[in-house]
């Protein structure tokens, strides 16, 4: 059996779907559902949640086993997946605590792109102007300041003048996210 080993920015865009996160949270409330009850108690057909819950369950962040002619889901990590525990558990917490699918997407929207986590990876090391972090990341100017700004907007960078550097989280999806992007 072929080991998954999932993007960061791609796991991301999975998590950056109010869809996904309906059903990841049903999972949290009820622990394990079909996928025909699940789709029914989120308002989604049965082949929309299907290929939600595919896309979650190739992440790792959710268990899939079949039992007859039916599917069982349930929110349990893949555990050769890096860091996908630490993602659902931060996940749960987000749950527990009644944070908004649109906060947890505004988190997640952070890392959609692999040269924000090349951002974020370089920065770690030292905070340093933007034509140095340009020129280091081999991203050009214009396409770096979006990156930036979506970075700072989403409060994993901060920048004085024009020195960016990785802002410290103190929130477990935060944590979780900068975590794994550091890798």
């Amino acid at each position: 059996m072929n080991k998954l080993r999932p993007t960061l920015w791609r796991t991301c865009r999975v998590l950056s779907n109010e869809n996904r996160l309906k059903l990841l949270w049903r999972l949290m409330q009820e622990g394990e559902m079909s996928m025909g009850r699940l789709a029914q108690s989120v308002g989604l057909s049965d082949p929309s949640a299907s290929v939600h819950l595919r896309a979650l369950n190739s992440r790792g962040l959710i268990k899939a086993e079949r039992r007859n002619l039916h599917v069982f889901y349930s929110a349990e990590a893949n555990a050769e997946v890096e860091y996908a525990a630490e993602l659902l558990e931060a996940l749960h917490e987000c749950h527990a605590s009644a944070i908004s699918y649109s906060q947890v997407i505004r988190f997640t929207t952070a890392f959609t792109h692999p040269r924000r986590i090349d951002i974020v990876r370089v920065l770690a090391k030292d905070e340093m102007q933007e034509m140095a972090l340009s020129q280091k990341t081999q991203i050009s100017p214009q396409s770096l300041y979006r990156h930036v700004k979506k970075l700072m907007d989403r409060g994993f960078v901060t920048k004085v003048g024009d020195v960016v550097g990785v802002k410290a989280q103190d929130t477990p999806m935060g944590k979780v996210l900068l975590d794994a992007a550091l890798g």
